[in-house]
């Protein structure tokens, strides 16, 4: 007992330098200047984000996208994994904790003793209780209780990342299918265009009214343009196979898919989504709070400077209280009595270990810097990330506009071509040309609307608006956490 207290004693002065191991080493995590007044370049005139904007989905005037984006949310894989992984977090922290209580075991044994002088048989039944108790004098384990949190927090941020990061990639894998989908419409449009000017053409060449330059011609376009619808076709195949599997569907030809698109024709489809009313546009601070992959580097230097702490109790002396109760039976019955009970003081000390226990905390140490690091990166990563989004959702904007005025002005050239020609005033190349550009602007506008609404979609994810995933055990799924 004296050498423990003065074991006690030479280490008392270092125990609380771990209790610090949370607060300690996220000091070195290098600064990045975020006041409240900083704002995107785009945040002039634009509200905050809402509830509502944490689904986002249902912001765009198409209730299929919505649904497409529900569905990958409920059943896509990446999702389902990153759930499992929060549950095996939960229970390494359960874990974690029971380390700090008293750890009781027990065992049982059966004698049978045979006395040939005396002729006599006995069976004598034992059992024994065994206890153990860490003091955590240094706070190891509760350090280790803490990172084992950190942990959990860590993952459920990264599952709401992921069924972020599904949100925006089932609304985009939509958006494609979409553009193929009216991509093809619009070529079947131009191709029945094209065979009345082949079945004009044909009619004037053989009346000796224009030369078979012009049926040449007009062949040619239209059999460019049924290549183009051929590869339309094939991008609306791939595309909604892509989408399907982002819904944790098949993406076989002969699935059934409960309200998917399967019994819509192209030709049936409405316009490309778009967002209804203002973006919302957080401000940089606030993607602290809303960023889910933030908060998770967040958890992650919160775990490594705990993990710092756990290394650091490590090279102190370890004081156990061990404990056994011996029952064995009674004389001369079967009854189990008490035999003896012990209660002890175990203390442990490394007296050298060639330096592998300080290894270990510089390595711990080396760990907290390096997540510090990553947290900046990731608070840099998703200033540009936002910024670029909101500029790209602007520039979208200008361009739909000026694609709708070039679309409308192309048009309008194509039907006076059409007048001209049947009149007689004009020439098939002219009416060709004519059509050949309105296509390509067409086609071009409704590029633009999907970048549009591509762009809608990237600065809703980049700015990490979800809604929060729901624990069907507990209803919260930080409730095990501290």
């Amino acid at each position: 007992m004296a050498a423990m207290v003065l074991v006690l004693l030479l280490t008392g002065c270092a125990q609380t330098g771990p209790r610090h191991g949370v607060a300690g080493p996220a000091t070195v995590a290098p600064a990045v200047a975020l006041g409240v007044d900083d704002r995107f370049g785009a945040d002039a005139g634009a509200p905050r984000p809402s509830i509502a904007d944490l689904r986002w989905w249902h912001r765009f005037d198409d209730a299929a996208m919505a649904s497409w984006v529900e569905r990958a949310l409920a059943a896509n894989p990446a999702v389902a994994i990153a759930g499992e992984q929060t549950a095996q977090a939960r229970a390494l922290l359960r874990s974690a904790r029971a380390q700090r209580g008293v750890q009781l075991g027990a065992q049982a044994d059966a004698t049978l003793r045979l006395q040939r002088d005396a002729g006599e048989r006995r069976l004598q039944p034992g059992a024994g209780l065994t206890l153990d108790f860490d003091t955590d004098l240094w706070g190891g384990l509760r350090q280790a209780e803490q990172s084992a949190a950190a942990g959990l927090l860590r993952s459920q941020d990264l599952l709401q990342a992921q069924r972020l990061s599904t949100a925006g990639l089932a609304a985009r894998a939509y958006l494609e299918w979409r553009v193929a989908a009216q991509d093809a419409a619009l070529l079947a449009d131009v191709l029945q265009l094209q065979r009345e000017v082949l079945r004009v053409a044909t009619i004037r060449v053989e009346a000796g009214l224009a030369p078979v330059l012009d049926r040449d011609r007009a062949t040619a376009e239209m059999a460019a343009t049924e290549a183009e619808q051929a590869a339309a076709a094939v991008r609306v195949r791939q595309s909604l196979a892509a989408l399907q599997v982002l819904a944790g569907e098949s993406p076989l030809p002969s699935a059934q898919t409960p309200g998917g698109p399967q019994g819509t024709t192209a030709g049936a489809l409405s316009d490309i989504p778009a967002l209804q009313g203002l973006q919302p546009v957080a401000r940089p601070l606030d993607l602290l709070r809303l960023r889910p992959d933030l908060r998770a580097a967040e958890q992650a230097l919160v775990g490594a400077a705990a993990d710092v702490g756990v290394a650091e109790a490590a090279l102190r002396p370890r004081l156990r209280l061990p404990g056994r109760l011996v029952f064995g039976a009674a004389t001369g019955g079967g009854l189990l009595e008490l035999v003896t009970a012990t209660l002890a003081a175990a203390l442990d000390v490394t007296l050298f270990d060639g330096g592998a226990r300080q290894a270990d905390v510089d390595a711990a140490r080396s760990r907290a810097r390096s997540a510090a690091q990553v947290y900046r990166q990731t608070l840099l990563q998703a200033l540009q990330q936002v910024e670029s989004a909101l500029a790209a959702q602007q520039g979208a904007t200008v361009r739909v506009a000026a694609r709708e005025r070039a679309a409308d002005a192309a048009r309008a050239a194509e039907m006076q071509a059409r007048s001209l020609y049947r009149a007689g005033l004009a020439g098939s190349l002219e009416w060709i040309d004519a059509q050949r550009i309105a296509l390509a602007n067409r086609r071009a506008l409704l590029q633009a609307r999907a970048d549009a609404a591509a762009a809608a979609v990237l600065a809703f994810e980049t700015m990490g608006l979800i809604d929060d995933a729901q624990d069907g055990a507990t209803g919260d799924p930080r409730s095990d956490a501290p």
